[in-house]
């Protein structure tokens, strides 16, 4: 039996996006004093098993902002950036083990040219909520604003993946919590740059929340 293939995979998860997305209730924290359009630089951070609404969020809250997202090279990051491109954020491919020195460089240049930057610091691969350090090199490269990005669902199916993958119920609340932006030193020691890491990693471990909502395991 012939497979049948999908000229972009990424597009029915775009829709699926959409479909779920428009359906929550949404309760917005916004912490950050978030206005847009504005001149600062942000660099989105957020759990990789919480990415699955960011597109969504960027498209309705701040419509016509220009945004770049990071995305593994992967036959699964094929699929995002492409869903990611249906919702206007520009793909940048790359990770740790491959492409990794280009993807920083590509990602420079957008946070240097106005654009917001999507990033989930624990993917591609995990550990599980465990922060790298090329976000914290990416921010004291460019100057731009980190800002951690939370969001919790009331009821959601968690995939038995790496991640634990989040997947919001149709009509469920969600909480967005956009945390106060900060920046980091453009100078620092290896021993400041890894103290920032882990005050990020902290900050993003306890906007998660677990347990707070209904979750069934997929």
């Amino acid at each position: 039996m012939a497979k049948i293939r999908l000229k972009n995979p990424g597009r029915p998860v775009a829709w699926l996006i959409r479909a779920i997305g428009n359906t929550l209730k949404y309760r917005i924290v916004n912490r950050a004093g978030m206005a847009y359009p504005t001149d600062e630089r942000h660099i989105w951070v957020f759990w990789h098993n919480r990415m699955f609404l960011i597109p969504w969020l960027r498209q309705n809250l701040i419509p016509g902002q220009e945004g770049a997202f990071l995305t593994s090279p992967s036959g699964d990051g094929q699929i995002i950036a492409e869903a990611c491109s249906d919702f206007g954020l520009k793909p940048v491919r790359g990770s740790s083990s491959k492409r990794g020195a280009q993807a920083m460089v590509e990602l420079a240049h957008y946070v240097k040219t106005g654009h917001d930057i999507g990033i989930t610091p624990d993917g591609p691969r995990g550990p599980k909520y465990h922060m790298n350090m090329g976000v914290i090199k990416l921010a004291q490269l460019t100057g731009g604003k980190l800002m951690p990005v939370h969001i919790r669902y009331d009821k959601a199916f968690t995939f038995k993946t790496w991640d634990g993958f989040q997947l919001p119920l149709p009509f469920s609340g969600v909480e967005i919590e956009f945390a106060e932006p900060f920046t980091v030193p453009r100078r620092m020691t290896e021993e400041e740059c890894e103290a920032q890491r882990a005050e990020l990693e902290r900050i993003l471990r306890e906007g998660t929340r677990e347990g707070l909502g209904n979750s069934v395991s997929q």
